[in-house]
C-alpha cells in the first residue's frame, strides 16, 4: 500500500466569495430547429425546488440567486405539489390571498404568505408530454405559447412503471432570446387538447 503524506492547511486571509457559474450563452435557433434543443432538460441540469411552507419573498430571493423565474414546489418526500413564478409573487396573487377568507381569519400580512398559498397546484397544470416532442419544432412551441397566459411550459415524461416525472421546461424568455423577438402570449387559456393539436401539426 502506498504511503500518503498529509496535505498542508492554510489560513484564509482577506475577503472570500463563492464562485458563480456563468449562464450558458443562448444559441440562436430558427423555427425549424428541433424543440428539444430549446428545452431545459432536468436530466442534464437540476430543477430548482422549494418547500411548500417557504415564505414567498424568500422564494423570490431563491429565484434571483439561481437566475430562474420558476420554482417547483415540493412536499416533505419531494413529491411535486405545484410551481410558483416570479410573476405570481410580484403580481396580484399575494394581495388576493390577503383579501381572502383564509387569510383575514388569521389577520395575516405578506410575511405570513407561504409558497403553497399562491402556487399553481399540479392539478391545474397544462403540460407537454416528452413523448410528443420527438418530431416537434421550435415553431410548434411558439404557437403553443401564443395560446397560453403563462410563460412556462412544463414537460412531463411517463416512466415504464407509470410514474410521472417532470422531465423539462420551456421558458418564454429563453424562446424570445433564441428568436431575437418577443412572443405575443394570448389572454385565453389553452386546454391540454389544444396543446396536443398544435404539436401534431
Amino acid at each position: 500500500m502506498p504511503n500518503y503524506s498529509k496535505l498542508i492547511l492554510s489560513s484564509v486571509t482577506g475577503r472570500s466569495r463563492l464562485p458563480r457559474t456563468p449562464f450558458p450563452t443562448i444559441q440562436k435557433l430558427g423555427l425549424d430547429a428541433p424543440a428539444l434543443e430549446l428545452m431545459t432538460d432536468f436530466y442534464r441540469s437540476p430543477a430548482i425546488s422549494v418547500p411548500a411552507d417557504l415564505q414567498i419573498d424568500a422564494a423570490l430571493d431563491r429565484m434571483i440567486y439561481s437566475g430562474v423565474r420558476l420554482l417547483f414546489v415540493v412536499g416533505p418526500d419531494f413529491e411535486v405539489l405545484g410551481d410558483i413564478t416570479s410573476y405570481d409573487i410580484q403580481g396580484e396573487k399575494p394581495m388576493h390571498y390577503l383579501q381572502s377568507q383564509d387569510c383575514t381569519i388569521n389577520t395575516c400580512s405578506r410575511t405570513d404568505i407561504t409558497v403553497k398559498d399562491i402556487m399553481s397546484p399540479v392539478s391545474t397544470w397544462h403540460v407537454l408530454r416528452y413523448e410528443s416532442l420527438e418530431h416537434a419544432a421550435i415553431g410548434n412551441i411558439v404557437e403553443t405559447f401564443k395560446n397560453l397566459r403563462q410563460r412556462h411550459l412544463v414537460v412531463m415524461q411517463t416512466q415504464r412503471d407509470g410514474t410521472q416525472t417532470v422531465r423539462g421546461l420551456f421558458a418564454a424568455s429563453t424562446l424570445e432570446s433564441t428568436l431575437g423577438h418577443p412572443v405575443e402570449i394570448d389572454d385565453t387559456v389553452s386546454s391540454f387538447s389544444d396543446i396536443e393539436r398544435v404539436l401534431a401539426t
